[in-house]
């Protein structure tokens, strides 16, 4: 009894050992969401460097066989099922687009008068329509000779839509395959690699672009396992476009996925080389953790 005549109650409370148990049991659920999260990153790296693997060599087995690129093989309509012909003029370019290819070795290149890859009038395909149109078969021609699975209808929608839209990495839904994160996987002639040097950085090269969407640090395990770990050089690069990314950069593309570090340890945000430039990537940027990279392989 207390002095105003009631009796004191015990307070309620946990012990040591109950707060401890929870502790513990945090502690169990936390590291399973962690390893669980772990487990799916690895699951998604193996599936990308398994999936672009396989596209290597259905593309090298395509062109052994038909002696062309997918995508730019000439005769697919006469060779492969399910292909329509593509109607060229007297001069080699496209009047009416189908899923040929026009054969000059490149996926989808176009060349005009703006290009210093204006060679010869068969070369010459006027609109980006073509460029789009033979991106967007090669898939078609691979998939319908029986090299890659899936149901690809090589369409393209004009030159103001494009089914490929090289500028942001984008594809049509069922012209061109996702990778694990959903981006589009696009096979073209072009220079979204990045070099360390000015000739490095614009040399054109048919292309397997791996899709956009994919975190820094599962991009730069696949660089370490399928070639030197270096996002400037190499056959596995960062494109272009994932450098520095927002309105200052390529709009719309990704986050900066690669850096500049110096050698003074100084990191500065990467830049395509330009004559004297010094800011080409050295490192991908793993301690920012963009979760938006995209990469290229050259053939």
């Amino acid at each position: 009894m207390n002095g105003k005549g009631f009796k004191q109650g015990k307070e309620a409370g946990f012990t040591l050992i109950e707060i401890a148990i929870v502790v513990v049991i945090i502690g169990l659920l936390l590291g399973g969401v962690l390893k669980g999260q772990e487990m799916i990153s690895s699951a998604r790296s193996h599936s990308l460097v398994t999936q672009s693997n396989g596209f290597k060599a259905a593309i090298l087995g395509f062109t052994d066989r038909y002696r062309a690129m997918p995508g730019d093989y000439r005769s697919a309509s006469n060779n492969i099922p399910g292909m329509t012909a593509t109607t060229f003029t007297t001069d080699g370019s496209w009047a009416v687009g189908g899923h040929d290819g026009d054969g000059n070795g490149r996926i989808g290149f176009t060349e005009d008068a703006a290009t210093a890859y204006n060679t010869t009038a068969v070369d010459f395909i006027p609109e980006d329509t073509n460029r789009s149109s033979e991106s967007a078969n090669a898939w078609m021609q691979l998939g319908n000779a029986g090299y890659i699975s899936g149901a690809y209808n090589g369409t393209i929608t004009g030159a103001a839509a494009d089914s490929v839209t090289t500028a942001t990495w984008v594809c049509a839904t069922d012209v061109c395959p996702k990778n694990a994160f959903g981006g589009d996987v696009i096979l073209i002639y072009d220079d979204e690699q990045t070099g360390r040097t000015n000739v490095a950085n614009t040399a054109f090269a048919n292309q397997l672009w791996s899709g956009k969407g994919i975190p820094v640090g599962v991009i730069s395990n696949i660089d370490a396992k399928v070639d030197d770990g270096d996002p400037g050089t190499g056959s596995f690069r960062v494109g272009d476009g994932f450098l520095v990314g927002g309105s200052t950069a390529t709009p719309n593309v990704g986050s900066k996925c690669a850096d500049h570090v110096a050698s003074d340890g100084t990191r500065t945000a990467a830049t395509a080389p330009i004559a004297g430039e010094p800011n080409a990537p050295t490192h991908w940027t793993v301690l920012e953790d963009a979760r938006d990279c995209g990469a290229v392989y050259l053939f």
